[in-house]
């Protein structure tokens, strides 16, 4: 037996200075705690993080209704335990307890019964998804802008760069890192007068055009795959509805002066993907237009075509997306869907579906590293978690450690 000795929370702030809550949790004296991140870009179909009143209002109701139906219960798994929270809430979409109460409280939970147990959390997490503990591929952030830059940065949310065929963990997360490196010499040179300012992930944030950033990021991921001997692809997120102007009708790009209709943008898109050989593209078009997604997919066939707002973590948005063939990876944030057991559902959607889960942060984040427990033990083939900052290189770090127990050539693939 390995009961809930206590369990309570706090007010603390992410990487961008915001509330957010943290719970602190024990299974039989054993102590474990978690924050929960928050997105500047939220999905409309994302449960709600908070009960009204914020994050204050959340570690009361922790302490006055949570607490007390869990304090003495013997501590279940994660399954059961998020089954408990669902009922404990009473709503569809956790806007009484709040999303990210939920899932802070399952990670502190499932933390203290990891050091109770004296097992690491990834392998947890795989006893009860039963999946094999592999290490997933970084996908990082080395470009920003939309709501994740400021004024003059390009429209599209993030140029990101992804080792494909590394032969350890370390060699894909120094990848990454030389990229981002080599990029600020590029951009030094190419931007007259950049301070190297960068976004809210820790990609930088120039005042060039969509395209001129795209090609500066092929540059350094070319420069860096050349020394290093790794393949490196490069994706785009567009988080396409910041972009897209609803009384026009219009997706508009005014660093390129452009301003496209629906199949005017999706030539666009399938032209810079054949342009720069993109290995992944994520949200290209507003959440809800899937057809529009399966018709990009027809003309990009070798690119990963990502949903994030799209299925926003759900497994019936997932499986729907996949019959329609409208997607063949999908971003996985746990705090979309409030809860590890609904995380474990849509990862496993994917994976019986044919596509690629990838675990992604927020770009409001902590910096615990339970990310990177999760995609381990999950069966994750990306994991999208920037590339430097640290909250960012904390989720890195946790690879390599993970890596050196289950051996760091245990890196999946996307194919």
């Amino acid at each position: 037996m390995a009961r809930i000795t206590a369990l309570s929370g706090r007010v603390v702030f992410d990487s961008r200075g915001d509330k957010t809550i943290e719970v602190e949790a024990a299974v039989e004296g054993a102590v474990g705690r978690a924050a929960a991140p928050a997105g500047k870009s939220r999905g409309k179909r994302e449960v709600e993080p908070y009960p009204p009143g914020g994050p204050e209002e959340a570690v009361k109701i922790l302490k006055e209704r949570v607490a007390p139906k869990l304090i003495g219960q013997e501590y279940p798994g994660f399954t059961k335990l998020d089954q408990m929270l669902m009922e404990i809430d009473g709503t569809p979409n956790f806007s009484s307890i709040g999303g990210n109460t939920a899932l802070a409280v399952s990670v502190a939970l499932l933390s203290a019964y990891s050091a109770h147990r004296g097992e690491p959390l990834y392998s947890l997490i795989a006893q009860e998804t039963k999946q094999e503990p592999g290490l997933p591929l970084p996908l990082g952030n080395v470009l920003g802008g939309g709501k994740h830059a400021g004024e003059g940065a390009p429209e599209i949310q993030e140029y990101l760069a992804l080792p494909l065929n590394p032969r350890t963990v370390s060699e894909a997360v120094e990848a990454n890192i030389r990229v981002h490196r080599t990029l600020g010499k590029i951009l030094s040179k190419k931007v007259s007068g950049f301070p190297l300012g960068k976004g809210d992930e820790g990609g930088y944030a120039p005042p060039i055009s969509v395209e001129a950033a795209l090609d500066a990021v092929v540059e350094a991921a070319q420069s860096v795959g050349d020394a290093m001997g790794v393949k490196i692809g490069v994706g785009l997120d567009v988080a396409a509805g910041s972009i897209y102007d609803e009384s026009s009708k219009r997706y508009v790009l005014k660093s390129q002066g452009l301003y496209l209709d629906r199949e005017g943008f999706l030539s666009y898109i399938a032209e810079l993907a054949d342009k720069a050989s993109l290995v992944y593209l994520e949200d290209p078009f507003i959440e809800d237009d899937p057809e529009a997604f399966a018709a990009l997919r027809k003309q990009v066939p070798k690119t990963l075509v990502c949903g994030d707002d799209l299925v926003v973590t759900r497994r019936e948005l997932i499986e729907d997306c996949l019959r329609r063939g409208a997607i063949n990876a999908a971003i996985i944030k746990p705090n979309q869907v409030g809860s590890l057991y609904l995380t474990w559902l849509a990862v496993d959607a994917c994976l019986r579906g044919g596509a690629v889960p990838a675990a992604s942060h927020r770009s409001g984040e902590t910096t615990d590293a339970y990310l990177s427990h999760i995609a381990v033990g999950m069966g994750c083939r990306l994991i999208k978690s920037g590339v430097l900052g640290g909250e960012r290189i904390a989720k890195a770090n946790e690879l390599l450690r993970i890596g050196e127990k289950i051996g760091g050539s245990r890196v999946r693939r996307i194919s």
